[in-house]
């Protein structure tokens, strides 16, 4: 297992076969780079990431369900084809997570993916892991984002 830093605040462990992805790779993948890292297996076809952000001025007013409704709303926009399947909740790095599953067709191929995209706050920020995996092999891949999601710890 290899492992990573994540915001200067939490560890993860992920398999050998992955490699982190560069900025031009997460920026390909996310739109850009900053507050997220990310690995990728190119023969699973999979991909573990976490984004990261601190609420602003209205901080206090921000939790983690207002987070993951503002992912959601972002998905929707971004991916025509989004289709949400399950709410999701998990325990990771000692918080509660609240999370969602979907599926969504790839543009311009008949690809379709599926994700589980969780949310949690640690500290002062929000943190969201995700995994994305094409729809065939997406519940083997499932159980290592549950390993990747068990790893995760405080720095």
């Amino acid at each position: 297992m290899k492992k990573a830093n994540i915001n200067n605040a939490l560890t993860a462990e992920y398999p050998e076969s992955f490699k982190e992805m560069d900025s031009a790779e997460l920026k390909r993948f996310f739109v850009t780079d900053k507050g997220r890292c990310g690995f990728h297996d190119t023969e699973r076809h999979m991909v573990l990431n976490v984004a990261w952000s601190k609420p602003g001025i209205l901080g206090f007013l921000t939790d983690e369900r207002s987070v993951l409704r503002g992912a959601e709303m972002r998905l929707k926009y971004n991916l025509p084809t989004y289709h949400k399947i399950e709410d999701l909740s998990a325990e990771i790095a000692g918080c509660k997570a609240i999370g969602i599953s979907f599926e969504y067709q790839v543009i311009n191929t008949d690809i379709i993916q599926r994700s589980d995209l969780y949310v949690f706050k640690f500290g002062k920020a929000f943190y969201s892991p995700q995994i994305i995996a094409r729809k065939d092999v997406f519940e083997d891949s499932r159980r290592i984002m549950e390993k990747f999601l068990g790893s995760i710890k405080n720095l």
